[in-house]
């Protein structure tokens, strides 16, 4: 059996922005009665980036386009789809770097907290993060103390995915998994329907993993030239156009959707839809400027993306207690700039070292047993 090679630059692109999306979310942070009223601060907190967690939304619709996308390539290469192998190579992608955060998250957070003077042991429940169903505790509204443990929910997701998708893509006929992607799109809508709940609405897999569907669904286009064509046949208004819709959806989607029953229940669906034709553009469409194709930057960053999620919220504690105990904290420019600068500035410190000197053995071993490999 051979091996290929395949590289979607632009999604390590689209991945850095998922990220900084979520990471302004969480390090726009200030307790100062005056800097949370200012309206400086409420139009970066509240109106631009009030959602920003949605950035885990198109983090989940990536990787049901790049999974689907890998797994219908296997399929192709060597005539099947070697299970086994594939949940390998993601507990060797996945598992190293996520245990040591739950090491830090569990035990070494709160040791620091206690050592000055601000306990807070973790109330999480361990065993449910260790088997990757600590989403299920936040769907049911049962939060960790430590936002380091609590960001953990959406990769117990990604793993409960991983656990069944090649099972279906391995089984299901290439010409009848639009009709699987269809049938996992209307279960999390109806689950959505029935349970209306905002905490399993996000956090519930039944409801994240029609982003997942989705992506799959869009990544088919790429199999066939029909598909191809059409999206690189898309002018300029139309690529303009799924743009605008995508920013509005990310900017608007309180007021516009959630608080209707039916755009509500539809609201993740329409936003995924929205996010997998920027990701097919991206990968097909003709070139623009808003095309990611030359952004070196970003690109470098999405290649350590698994380690900006999973490390900036120490980054950003570590931040709020510079600034709480050098007093800057009690003005709007530290809440802006200086505290979320620093966090950044530290996250990708923390995410090179990471990815370099513990994640990379982890990798190159991952790579072995891999038949796509990355170009």
């Amino acid at each position: 059996m051979g091996k290929r090679s395949v590289s979607f630059p632009e999604l390590d692109a689209v991945r850095t922005l998922c990220f900084l999306s979520v990471f302004f979310f969480h390090a726009l942070y200030a307790t100062d009665p005056a800097v949370i009223a200012d309206a400086r601060y409420r139009f970066f907190k509240v109106h631009l980036f009030g959602d920003g967690g949605l950035g885990v939304n198109v983090f989940f619709v990536l990787s049901g386009f790049l999974i689907t996308y890998l797994l219908l390539a296997e399929k192709r290469l060597n005539g099947r789809i070697d299970v086994p192998r594939f949940w390998l190579r993601r507990v060797l992608r996945i598992w190293p770097l996520y245990y040591a955060t739950l090491v830090v998250g569990f035990f070494l957070i709160p040791a620091v907290k206690a050592a000055i003077g601000q306990p807070e042991p973790e109330t999480a429940d361990l065993l449910h993060y260790l088997t990757f169903t600590g989403n299920f505790d936040q769907a049911r509204g049962e939060f960790p103390a430590s936002s380091v443990v609590s960001i953990l929910w959406s990769i117990a997701v990604e793993e409960q995915f991983y656990l069944f998708w090649p099972v279906l893509i391995a089984i299901v006929p290439e010409r009848r998994l639009p009709w699987l992607f269809a049938s996992v799109v209307a279960m999390g809508i109806v689950f959505r329907g029935i349970v209306n709940d905002a905490f399993a609405y996000e956090c519930h897999t039944l409801s994240c993993v029609n982003d997942m569907a989705i992506g799959g669904w869009a990544s088919m286009a790429l199999f066939s030239e029909r598909g191809r064509s059409w999206v690189a046949g898309w002018g300029r208004p139309t690529i303009l156009l799924l743009h605008l819709a995508f920013l509005v959806l990310y900017i608007f989607r309180d007021k516009l959707l959630m608080p209707w029953f039916i755009p509500g229940i539809l609201d993740r669906t329409l936003f995924a839809a929205s996010a997998a034709s920027l990701l097919l553009y991206q990968v097909q469409g003709m070139p623009t400027r808003l095309r990611l194709t030359h952004s070196p930057v970003l690109q470098w960053a999405g290649r350590i993306s698994y380690g900006l999620y999973c490390l900036h919220p120490i980054a950003v504690l570590v931040a709020i207690q510079v600034m709480q105990r050098t007093g800057l904290d009690h003005t709007v420019w530290c809440a802006l700039i200086w505290q979320p600068g620093l966090a950044l500035v530290l996250t990708f410190v923390l995410a090179w070292a990471s990815h370099r000197w513990f994640e990379r053995p982890f990798l190159r071993l991952k790579d072995r047993f891999a038949y796509i490999v990355r170009g």
